[in-house]
């Protein structure tokens, strides 16, 4: 097997992130851990829901109401997992994200399907206790609804194929990539 490039990770890490974006389903999820409020750490699936690889910019929506946009207000900084089975890599990315919860906002949430509008907006609002599993309304509020913009300062690759191998990109290293121990 011939030894990888750093070049050819980098790359690598594009394909793996431009193809959960297009995936389809469950595919399209990437794990968010973040710390809340109270400084405890908490982790969620959310949805890729556009990226740029130009601007090393991730999004995804999240709901105004919810622990993880009250995490996120109180501390920008995060961590991505994007794991791929099939391929055998981890890409942990390192992200610092602004939540927009104006025009921008705005303006994307004519592009949210209806049956999909329905996550944001709750009463009572998500998290909060309730006494039966159903016992919540779904309000659909174009008020509720954040754009989550995530800047990607790190990238750890991680292959676990038979010979596993490593590499970190680093924004402040303008992306040239080292190799650490796997």
């Amino acid at each position: 097997m011939k030894d990888p490039s750093l070049a050819s990770l980098l790359d690598k890490s594009c394909k793996i992130i431009q193809m959960v974006q297009s995936a389809k389903g469950s595919k399209r999820t990437m794990t968010l851990a973040t710390v809340d409020p109270n400084g405890q750490p908490q982790v969620c699936l959310v949805v890729l829901r556009s990226s740029s690889w130009a601007k090393k910019i991730l999004e995804f929506h999240t709901d105004v109401d919810s622990l993880k946009f009250a995490s996120l207000s109180e501390e920008p900084k995060a961590q991505i997992l994007i794991w791929r089975p099939d391929i055998s890599v981890q890409l942990r990315i390192s992200v610092e994200i602004n939540i927009h919860c104006n025009e921008k906002s705005r303006k994307l949430w004519t592009q949210v399907p209806g049956p999909s509008q329905i996550s944001y907006g709750k009463f009572p609002p998500t998290g909060q206790l309730i006494t039966a599993p159903f016992d919540y309304e779904n309000l659909s509020s174009i008020d509720k609804f954040a754009v989550a913009e995530c800047a990607i300062q790190k990238i750890d690759f991680l292959s676990l194929e038979r010979t596993h191998h490593r590499a970190q990109f680093l924004r402040i290293n303008n992306w040239a990539g080292q190799w650490i121990s796997p």
